[in-house]
């Protein structure tokens, strides 16, 4: 019978195929057949190259790290049946800006069907599975995700920052009015209303809305849910400030930073009482990125008013109101704005809050960059909105893919465009019929975005 026999030359072990046989009464070993070497203890078997034929090549190492990220935040078990052709869908959105029409022949040159064990995923599939989409308690997958990130990044998950973008879609069976966006253009409009986290942006929660919900109105509708899911504390733009909204937020006990328009009131109460050499001193003084500013606060609605004063804007203001360009704005408050918070934080440290809280605009961009939020290539309003979701989701993998790489210094988007050319090739000998995968050769730092996030090639 025969066996495999480890032939130890040197540092290198060499594996052949042998039989035993009796000669003159003593056994002995008949070489039979070379098969190759053992490396890192697994067995490498020689092959003629001559007999090898490649049967595909498919994008493999993003597609699996995206598999994987979607794997620790528990994706699959939360979209419920459909979670097949939804991810494929999501990791679509984080590499490839087709249409759906067009996504069934690019997901063939991927292991997406590998991954999600499936044969094929269809346009039907696709089409379905936003459908479905809107039934699912998007709710519980939000839950989810914080509860994921809370346990993750227990410093950056009590803290929130809301805002509030636009996007356009087509389509004749909506039931929305063309409306104005805040770039000018008019079109069928669709808000959104998006939840990150302070420190690292991780989206936590966001809601869809009509063209013309206001600010102040969307954020009453997300308060409680916010309170609900224990986000104790939020910044705001000035858009969403409202003294109604200033008392529900203290009767769910939670803390605030938000802008305050400037009012005739205000003015009168609070900028009118402000010396401007009184202001303009060193211990008055913040110093922020871009800029160095002046502030005094003052009492209001069981917080306090923070009056800030920029000289740089001030000189950049009444130079253009002055060249007419800026008509009917009173000299005096240039250069002034208002912040109101109710928290425990020093003047310096609300001002630098809320003026660096760019994190929820960064994740803006992400979705109507490399999330494709723009355009919307669907027409049917539950589509529409289920492609929202599909970009929320999107943006939550490649929130925590940023979060791991940021440790060697690497973007998301830029870890992905490194591993894109890391195909699977599947090899075929012509006479034995054998199939085996290889993959392409990595660099450093591939093998350390790898580590990174605990993927084996």
């Amino acid at each position: 019978m025969s066996f495999i026999r480890k032939i130890n030359k040197g540092d290198s072990t060499y594996l052949a195929k042998v039989e035993s046989y009796r000669e003159d009464g003593k056994v002995r070993q008949r070489h039979l057949e070379y098969i190759g070497k053992e490396e890192n203890g697994k067995p490498v078997v020689k092959v003629d190259i001559n007999k090898v034929n490649v049967s595909s090549v498919k994008r493999y190492m993003d597609i699996e790290i995206l598999h994987r990220l979607s794997l620790e935040l528990g994706l699959p078990k939360l979209l419920g049946n459909y979670h097949k052709p939804l991810l494929a869908m999501i990791y679509a959105h984080l590499l490839q800006k087709n249409s759906i029409r067009q996504l069934p022949e690019w997901i063939e040159h991927t292991t997406i069907c590998d991954s999600l064990q499936c044969e094929t995923i269809s346009t039907k599939d696709l089409y379905e599975s936003l459908t479905n989409l809107e039934n699912i308690e998007f709710e519980t997958i939000e839950k989810s995700l914080i509860s994921f990130w809370r346990k993750l990044e227990p410093g950056d998950s009590n803290t929130v920052v809301l805002d509030v973008t636009d996007t356009y879609f087509s389509g004749s069976t909506t039931e929305c009015k063309p409306r104005r966006g805040k770039d000018g253009n008019i079109s069928n409009l669709l808000q959104i209303g998006l939840v990150v986290s302070f420190k690292n942006g991780f989206p936590l929660l966001h809601r869809t809305y009509d063209g013309n919900v206001n600010n102040v109105k969307i954020f009453e509708d997300l308060l409680k849910e916010i309170s609900d899911n224990g986000l104790r504390g939020i910044i705001l733009d000035r858009g969403f400030f409202s003294k109604i909204n200033i008392k529900d937020l203290k009767q769910l006990g939670m803390q605030v930073i938000v802008g305050v328009k400037q009012t005739v009131a205000l003015q009168k109460q609070f900028l009118n009482t402000i010396d401007r050499s009184e202001i303009y001193v060193k211990k008055h003084q913040v110093v922020l990125k871009e800029t160095i500013v002046y502030t005094k606060s003052f009492r209001y609605l069981g917080g306090k008013l923070i009056a800030i004063y920029n000289p740089a804007l001030e000189v950049l203001k009444r130079d253009k109101i002055l060249s007419g360009d800026e008509k009917g704005k009173n000299i005096r408050y240039v250069g002034y704005s208002l912040v109101y918070h109710n928290t425990e934080y020093t003047e310096a440290e609300v001002i630098k809050k809320y003026f660096e809280k760019d994190v929820v605009e960064r994740a803006f961009k992400k979705m109507k960059g490399p999330l494709s939020l723009r355009p919307i290539r669907v027409w049917l309003r539950r589509h529409v909105v289920a492609h929202v979701k599909v970009c929320y989701l999107s943006m939550t993998i490649l929130s925590l893919l940023e979060y791991k790489s940021s440790k060697i210094k690497i973007s998301g988007i830029d870890a992905l465009k490194k591993m894109q050319y890391i195909y699977k090739v599947k090899l075929r000998h012509s006479d034995t019929k054998k199939e085996w995968d290889k993959v392409v050769t990595m660099g450093k730092t591939q093998e350390d975005l790898l580590k990174i996030l605990k993927c084996s090639v």
